[in-house]
């Protein structure tokens, strides 16, 4: 007897076009509906992980941690649900749930709700995939990798933000038609219980360091961009025929039964020339997405085809217990600021589950659309880098800095305002409004999947028109300061701190033409714990020691101390001068009612004005000050 959403054989005719719709789907209704709810459920996971660091506070990493094991825990849920729905009430129910969550999610800004919704959407994609899996393994693996890579090609072409943080009517547009997608999928649905190709054992586990491994290299734009020295268009391409390309060679890999090596070596070899910033970083892109990619679909694609129906508890535990590591994994990736240790034993985990679980017969014959499926991401993939080339500016325009300058800065919290609201529109139009010449942020992310895994710096700097010089203080190059400024940038140094007690920390310089001479400008970031003084005078003295005496100077950021601290007493005991001085013991900066964000200069520059713009777009508010450069005296 059939399990269905329609009739298998025969059936009572449609007619027009939705007949032929579902006809032309029919034989690929579970790599759609699979590609599909990748590409919403990622969407989901990045609102659900990054929203909810800012509404429970990132200081309380117990709880984050809890929130996050119990979430992606609810595919374990699949297999009760499946006793009280059957296979049919799970997979309609669970798509409903992922395609509701995912629509309120484009109408809400609640930061809350938000986060309730985004867990919401998480159960919903899980127990999808576990229903597809132990339904039809190949055509949800096919789809999985498909959805990556459309996830890809959707933040290439929208400047790497992702659509639930897009507002308008295109990016709603876009979400609704991703989601009918789904609709006409399942309703294209058929299959009999003997035609049943379940994921066998627990092997859909590699599901979750796969993804680990996707939200860290595989589909992160801003590290292709800053390890390889990529322009966004070509970082999306190389990533792009990566994951493609993968899907076909796990496919053919998956004939023999030491298939794996080629993945593995290739995996390997390829992230560690990405996260070394050498000179083959962009062949290490394209071998680590290639290589990861073959190894999950040697194992969800290959091997003889085996009838009969799987085990859902098992495929249900199997994608349970990989997405716990994938939280396991990322959380204490990001609690050491970009570890390559955590990325290391992702890649390990993967690479010893493909060992084990790897096809050990020649496959079957099937009728599941691999290579299609496989050209049409990658073509997916091109457009979308063609339509950001097409968009992005020749070049940006750059003229030497006036005698009278104005310079601002601004520690951004990644685009989190206040209220948790993430927008880097607001944080743009906080910065037009005092229309500096020289923009020093602190807490810049570019493509850090706790800050929602968009690229702060390359959005901000096509926004405002302005040059951008980037100081990672991560290990991964990924978070860190920046500088933005309307003049040509004729030098850059980048300091490592030695010491921190809590996130990694850097300082940055850059030159800075002007037309009577040259300014530098130093951007930093000190410790933030209160207890973390000690550490906070340590990295002053580098910080002197990076500065060098170089004038004329101005050394600006969150350096996390009052006006009456240690810290602030070093600099000024170093010859520098506090343009905030003049403001008062009422100015405040921060949220906690402090005013610790500051702009230093050397003497010979005059200070004419400072101020404080009162505007919430972050969890602090910029320091803009006026300054007069020593060749206009």
């Amino acid at each position: 007897m059939a399990s269905l959403f329609r009739p298998s054989r025969g059936g009572t005719g449609r007619a027009g076009w939705l007949s032929l719709v579902l006809e032309v789907i029919e034989p690929w209704w579970a790599v759609v509906l699979a590609a599909t709810a990748m590409v919403l459920g990622l969407q989901a996971t990045r609102v659900f992980v990054s929203d909810l660091v800012f509404v429970v506070d990132q200081s309380r990493r117990t709880a984050l941690a809890l929130y996050n094991l119990g979430v992606f825990s609810t595919p374990l849920l699949a297999g009760p649900l499946i006793l009280a729905l059957g296979r049919r009430g799970l997979l309609l129910s669970s798509a409903v749930a992922l395609w509701l969550s995912r629509l309120a999610l484009q109408l809400t800004q609640d930061p809350p709700l938000r986060v309730l919704l985004g867990a919401i959407g998480i159960a919903g994609w899980g127990w999808l995939l576990v229903s597809l899996l132990s339904l039809d393994r190949r055509s949800a693996g096919a789809g999985l990798l498909a959805g990556c890579a459309l996830d890809l090609a959707l933040r290439t072409a929208s400047l790497t933000i992702d659509l639930p943080w897009m507002p308008g009517p295109a990016a709603q547009l876009t979400t609704v038609l991703l989601v009918l997608a789904g609709v006409v999928a399942l309703r294209a649905a058929r299959w009999e219980e003997d035609e049943i190709v379940a994921l066998p054992g627990t092997q859909a586990i590699l599901a979750g360091p796969f993804l680990a491994l996707f939200h860290l290299v595989l589909g992160n734009l801003g590290l292709a961009q800053v390890q390889a020295g990529l322009r966004l268009p070509a970082a999306a391409l190389v990533l792009g025929l990566g994951l493609a390309g993968g899907m076909v060679l796990g496919r053919l890999l998956a004939s023999h039964w030491a298939g794996w090596l080629p993945g593995t070596a290739a995996s390997g070899l390829g992230l560690w020339l990405v996260w070394h910033g050498s000179s083959w970083a962009v062949a290490g892109l394209l071998l680590s997405a290639a290589g990861v990619a073959a190894l999950l679909a040697g194992v969800l694609l290959g091997g003889r085809v085996e009838r009969g129906r799987g085990s859902v508890d098992r495929v249900a535990l199997g994608f349970a217990l990989g997405l716990v590591l994938q939280v396991g994994l990322l959380f204490r990736y990001y609690t050491a600021t970009g570890s390559g240790l955590y990325l290391g034993a992702a890649w390990l985990i993967m690479t010893l589950g493909a060992t084990v679980w790897w096809p050990s017969r020649e496959p079957g014959v099937d009728r599941v659309p691999v290579y299609p499926t496989a050209l049409v991401a990658g073509v997916l993939v091109a457009l979308a880098a063609g339509w950001q080339e097409l968009r992005s500016p020749a070049t940006l325009s750059a003229a030497p800095l006036p005698d009278q300058i104005t310079v601002m800065t601004y520690n951004i919290q990644s685009g989190f305002a206040l209220d948790n609201r993430w927008s880097l529109e607001e944080i743009a139009r906080t910065i037009e409004a005092a229309q500096p010449d020289i923009v020093v942020l602190q807490e810049v992310s570019r493509g850090w999947l706790v800050t929602n895994g968009a690229d702060n710096l390359l959005w901000l700097s096509r926004r405002l028109g302005m040059q951008a010089a980037w100081g990672p203080a991560s290990a991964d190059g990924l978070w860190g300061n920046a500088i933005l400024t309307r003049s040509p940038v004729t030098a850059q140094e980048l300091w490592r701190f030695s010491q921190t007690q809590n996130l990694r920390r850097s300082a940055l310089a850059v030159r800075v033409e002007a037309g009577g001479g040259s300014l530098w400008v130093i951007g930093t970031h000190l410790d933030d714990p209160r207890g973390a003084g000690a550490v906070r005078l340590a990295q002053v003295e580098e910080l002197l020691a990076f500065w060098a005496g170089r004038a004329p100077v101005v050394i600006a950021g969150d350096l996390n101390a009052d006006p009456e601290d240690a810290v602030i007493a070093r600099l000024l005991e170093a010859g520098l001068v506090d343009t905030g001085a003049r403001l008062g013991p009422g100015a405040t900066t921060s949220e906690d009612g402090r005013r610790i964000d500051y702009v230093l200069v050397s003497p010979e520059i005059t200070v004419l004005e400072t101020r404080v713009l009162d505007r919430w777009s972050s969890d602090h508010r910029p320091v803009v000050a006026t300054l007069r450069m020593p060749w206009a005296e």
